[in-house]
């Protein structure tokens, strides 16, 4: 993966510390998201950017980058809604 893919490690090692102050585990929060504890170090390591699906909700969850976490189970007309939305907003 290109350096330029990857999340500020320092960014990053915010993020770690911000879970730490608040007690919670790499375990906890992979748990409440449903993804892999594995996932979760990578993302929070910088060494996955959350470009898409489980790394995006990671990366949102701990703040690497602006978003919003997409429940598995939405409608599709809320999905749409969301993707119309998304889409006006996008900086291009």
């Amino acid at each position: 993966m290109a350096d330029a893919a990857r999340i500020d490690k320092e960014r990053a090692a915010r993020a770690r510390a911000a879970l730490s102050r608040l007690g919670v585990t790499q375990t906890q929060l992979a748990r409440a998201l449903g993804v892999s504890v594995k996932l979760v170090n990578e993302v929070a390591r910088g060494r996955l950017i959350g470009e898409r699906g489980k790394t995006h909700k990671v990366a949102v969850a701990l703040g690497l980058k602006e978003g919003e976490i997409v429940p598995d189970d939405i409608s599709v007309e809320d999905l749409v809604k969301r993707l119309s939305r998304a889409g006006r907003e996008a900086k291009v």
